[in-house]
């Protein structure tokens, strides 16, 4: 069954910090290793937290999620937050794991919604959001 296996920690970057990363959205470090057991990858993903030779974790802002629907899905929403940020390593990896492991975009945002599920999300919301990131997701892909 699809688990997340460990807590998320983060640290929320400064508004300066933001900035300089040139972002228009918040974002956040992981702290330390993230991890979700995923059927639909058939192994588990560990997301970088920051370690003595990484200063600096994975950084995520988690789900693009325009503002007008927010009133609907909170992108901070830990039935989307904790997916985002498995979602957003997946596609910083462009369909390669450092373990040589090789999945597709398709795969990748099949995997965003079988962790939404893992967190409780309806149906309606998970299919909701697996069919905007099928539709707006691709730039980010490649």
């Amino acid at each position: 069954m699809s688990q997340f296996t460990s807590q998320l920690f983060l640290r929320s970057f400064s508004a300066q910090e933001v900035v300089a990363a040139g972002s228009a959205a918040q974002l956040y470090e992981v702290t330390h290793d993230f991890t979700y057991l995923s059927d639909k990858l058939g192994r588990v993903v560990t997301v970088p937290g920051r370690t003595a030779t990484a200063p600096i974790g994975f950084v995520t802002d988690f789900a693009s999620i325009p503002r007008a629907a927010w009133d609907i899905i909170d992108p901070e929403d830990p039935i989307i937050a904790w997916p985002s940020v498995i979602h957003d390593f997946l596609y910083s990896c462009k369909g390669k794991l450092p373990d040589g492991f090789t999945y597709t975009r398709a795969t990748a945002d099949g995997v965003l919604r079988e962790g939404m599920e893992a967190c409780g999300a309806s149906s309606l919301i998970r299919n909701a959001v697996y069919q905007a990131v099928r539709l707006g997701g691709g730039s980010h892909w490649g």
